[in-house]
């Protein structure tokens, strides 16, 4: 049976968990360093090596109960990650909202990966409903930009398929069918560090 989504109302005075992104990307030879610096922030739960335009993507949790916890995040990136050098560039990603769940239990492992998503105009709503009835699928998050959705999965590896080719068979079978669904960027990473799991 697929588990109901949670889903996280974004009220004021109550206290909720607010989940964001942060891309970087950090001057060569100093990645280990700012990874380091990373995991000794309370507020990182995820640190991901990513390929690309950049080299890591973060997720941050915070529970807050003032009107715009937005401002927490913003604060964090500019006084904490920027000024500390070693940085050239950040995309910092603060969901309009967000649908989540837990991952399915398994016994087997399981590789992360983030899916951006492009979508037809009015549909972005619908696919969040249809995106978290697919298994694999442990949260959903719609943006503001380029991109309307971030989609993040969490799949048992494939002993047949190596990470990279098993999660895009799954967004080219599953995701990219989806009614509503325009354009797909997938990050598969190389190394995650999950904390507090």
């Amino acid at each position: 049976m697929t588990p109901i989504p949670q889903i996280r109302h974004h009220n004021q005075n109550s206290v909720y968990e607010l989940r964001s992104f942060l891309l970087v990307k950090t001057k060569p030879g100093l990645e280990q360093e700012i990874l380091g610096r990373f995991k000794a922030m309370p507020e990182v739960r995820e640190i991901h090596l990513i390929t690309g335009k950049f080299d890591l993507l973060i997720t941050l949790e915070s529970e807050e109960t003032e009107l715009d916890p937005r401002q927490k995040i913003v604060e964090l990136v500019v006084d904490r990650v920027r000024k500390a050098g070693g940085i050239i560039d950040t995309r910092t990603i603060i969901p309009i909202t967000s649908q989540t769940r837990p991952p399915t239990l398994t016994d087997r492992p399981t590789v992360k990966a983030f899916v951006f998503i492009q979508s037809e105009a009015g549909k972005e709503k619908d696919l969040m409903t249809r995106l978290l009835q697919l298994p694999e699928v442990t949260g959903v998050h719609l943006l503001f930009g380029k991109a309307d959705l971030l989609t993040e999965i969490n799949a048992e590896k494939s002993f047949v398929h190596p990470p990279p080719q098993h999660i895009a068979n799954l967004v080219q079978t599953k995701i990219s069918k989806l009614n509503g669904v325009h354009d797909t960027d997938t990050y598969v990473p190389l190394e995650s560090i999950m904390k507090n799991q």
